[in-house]
């Protein structure tokens, strides 16, 4: 009786022990059996790059999931972006996650989860993929980093796709190739080697196969705040901003008006926020503000050198925005030196074209002589206070005036000086022979007999 006791007893540590071998397994090796909240899901749409827009969009999609009880599921199409925001987003899911509701997500067909997108898809509970879409490469850039730093993002990118895969079950190994060698795998192969949950090739599909096929599936539609935030998160905008702000400033000096003042102060200030958003390098700035001392130097010499020599400057301080800050995958490709290279193309034409118009403008006569006002009368177009600039209408053309005594609007007045650019001028009088008007010359004096 007691060994059929000790070998039942046997029998149920077996049990127990299988058991819990099973229950362990899918932590370890096998992907999380997905766990449809009954409230249903928040769906984020992500065809977007990984950055400060992105970053808060997901944030805010989270936080409204964990305050419904819904699952998160993230319909991936993205080539990647910053690696900081990337860690936002995967602590935005672990946080969903922390309060027992699952993340989801699904790559469409010919989408992609490139670069920090593939960190973010391996963050979540399951991922599928549709035919000839693409998961990595990952392996992180830093523009103008040396080796040491370089080594150093690369070496937190292993550790940090290692511990993704291991914490949702995926495959390790090929999860540290796509960030150590850069490797990219097709959603067949990603899904042969358990790199990923398995294949879906429609919407509707992947919802059944993660079990939310029958409940409520709600868009998050990201804000429109979130969308502009994305805008200025490029470097290559925010430089071409902070140069355009600057030639529109250097245009108002030419032609004073108000449009071109308040276009001038956007764009510098938009220029220089979304610097500010990416953590963009000292270096790139204090370039930039050089490119704008040399441009607006160029309203003193007028020859055009010091404007080129800016413009080029400027799309160099525009590049150098995004030193040593770190990218998967890097920030320029052949589009945005298309659009660097053409627009300071046509910012030096636009600068030379203005450059020949300054000219021939500055050899035009002047409507009238300034040596040839004084003695001329006009009208005061403005009231002239004592020590204080007013506008005086003379030969049909509006003058700075100055006057030692306070003449109305509207008075006639007789220039009785120039100098630097205004003109002096007092009340016309009535005595003696009756002053030139516009632009009579003075009468000779009559002769002595």
């Amino acid at each position: 009786m007691g060994r059929s006791a000790g070998i039942g007893l046997c029998g149920v540590l077996i049990l127990l022990l299988t058991a819990l071998t099973v229950s362990a397994g899918p932590a370890t090796a096998v992907a999380p059996r997905p766990l449809a909240s009954p409230a249903g899901a928040l769906l984020v749409t992500f065809d977007i790059q990984v950055d400060a827009g992105a970053a808060d969009y997901v944030h805010r999609a989270a936080q409204a999931a964990i305050a419904s009880n819904q699952d998160l599921v993230i319909v991936m199409n993205t080539p990647g972006g910053l690696l900081s925001n990337m860690v936002q987003i995967i602590n935005s899911t672990q946080e969903v996650q922390n309060h027992g509701l699952a993340v989801y997500t699904f790559v469409p067909p010919a989408a992609f989860a490139a670069s920090a997108g593939s960190y973010i898809a391996l963050a979540s509970n399951a991922i599928y993929m549709g035919n000839a879409s693409v998961i990595g490469p990952s392996t992180p850039y830093i523009i103008g980093g040396d080796p040491s730093q370089v080594q150093h993002v690369q070496n937190f990118a292993r550790a940090l796709i290692t511990s993704l895969a291991q914490a949702h079950g995926y495959n390790v190994t090929a999860a540290i190739d796509m960030a150590q060698n850069n490797t990219a795998f097709s959603g067949t192969e990603a899904a042969a080697i358990g790199l990923v949950t398995g294949m879906a090739q429609s919407f509707s599909d992947f919802l059944a196969k993660v079990g939310l096929n029958s409940v409520p599936v709600t868009p998050f539609e990201e804000p429109l705040y979130d969308r502009f935030l994305s805008f200025l998160s490029d470097p290559t905008v925010d430089g071409l901003f902070i140069l355009i702000g600057i030639i529109a400033l250097v245009l108002d000096l030419f032609h004073r008006t108000l449009f071109l003042s308040v276009v001038a102060v956007i764009f510098i200030a938009l220029g220089f926020l979304g610097a500010q958003v990416i953590g963009a390098s000292v270096v790139g700035i204090l370039i930039l503000i050089i490119a704008a001392a040399l441009v607006i130097l160029e309203v003193k010499a007028g020859h055009g050198f010091f404007a080129i020599t800016g413009i080029v400057l400027g799309l160099a301080g525009t590049y150098l925005l995004a030193y040593n800050v770190e990218y998967s995958p890097s920030p320029y490709g052949v589009t945005q030196y298309v659009i660097l290279g053409g627009t300071g193309a046509a910012l030096v034409v636009a600068f030379l074209y203005l450059t020949r118009i300054r000219k021939a403008l500055m050899a035009q006569p002047k409507l009238i002589d300034p040596t040839r006002i004084v003695n001329m009368t006009g009208r005061a177009a403005t009231d002239l206070v004592p020590g204080k600039d007013g506008v005086a209408n003379v030969g049909a053309e509006d003058w700075t005036a100055q006057s030692d005594q306070f003449i109305p609007k509207g008075t006639l007045i007789r220039v009785t000086g120039y100098g630097d650019g205004k003109i002096q001028v007092t009340v016309a009088t009535q005595e003696g022979p009756e002053p030139p008007k516009s632009n009579e010359p003075s009468p000779a004096p009559p002769s002595s007999p």
